[in-house]
């Protein structure tokens, strides 16, 4: 029985292009602007979250001296410059609002979970007329660790009450995946966004499926 849903936005909700060469620049620039040394960051080929761990262990390792803290936000708030940026652009994956109501009036629980800084995460909801249709949302600015961490799904799930095997989190990428299974809870991936299914299948999705409507033969 699923009483819970947890959405990724990006590329789940909402169809918009994400400029991965500008989000690395730009955490390579705030990380040169802290004090950081770009030839221990492997800022091309890792999650923003694993250059945050990598450059904290450096900080407490007493390798840089930064304060750690100023440095996250200061990342955050260039990141969210850049995402308010391609999110006036995005659009509604169609089919999404009409879904996310009749999921409601299954009296499903609904909440997203996203990457994103929560200025341009609710401004892009609201812009569109979704956020109203969750019970809450979670962004990078509330939870200890972005995904492929579980952390934040785990605080989702928490927040919601429900058990771990009555909820599904529905997204669209690897890093959604990865971070359910760390999670232990089940996985509804979406062939909106950049992977195929195939692809999702391999990682280890659940359920795969090409639009959100099939989240209705779910609950």
């Amino acid at each position: 029985m699923v009483r819970g849903l947890i959405f990724d936005v990006d590329g789940t909700l909402v169809s918009l292009k994400v400029d991965v060469e500008k989000l690395r620049s730009t955490t390579a620039r705030e990380l040169v602007k802290a004090g950081f040394d770009l030839s221990s960051m492997d800022v091309t080929s890792l999650h923003t979250q694993e250059v945050i761990d990598r450059a904290r262990r450096l900080v407490e390792s007493g390798s840089v001296k930064v304060h750690f803290e100023s440095f996250r936000v200061a990342l955050f708030a260039a990141l969210d410059e850049v995402e308010m940026d391609w999110n006036s652009r995005a659009e509604p994956i169609q089919g999404t609002g009409e879904v996310l109501d009749r999921l409601r009036s299954a009296n499903v629980k609904l909440a997203t979970l996203t990457n994103s800084g929560r200025s341009p995460s609710e401004w892009l909801l609201r812009r569109h007329d979704l956020l109203r249709r969750f019970d809450f949302t979670l962004t990078r600015d509330e939870v200890s660790a972005l995904k492929p961490s579980p952390d934040g799904l785990l605080e989702a799930v928490g927040m919601m009450g429900l058990p771990k095997n009555e909820v599904v989190y529905v997204g669209d990428s690897i890093i959604d995946v990865k971070a359910a299974k760390g999670a232990g809870v089940r996985v509804a991936s979406v062939t909106t966004g950049r992977y195929t299914h195939e692809r999702l299948l391999t990682e280890g999705s659940d359920y795969i499926l090409s639009s959100l409507s099939g989240l209705l033969d779910l609950v």
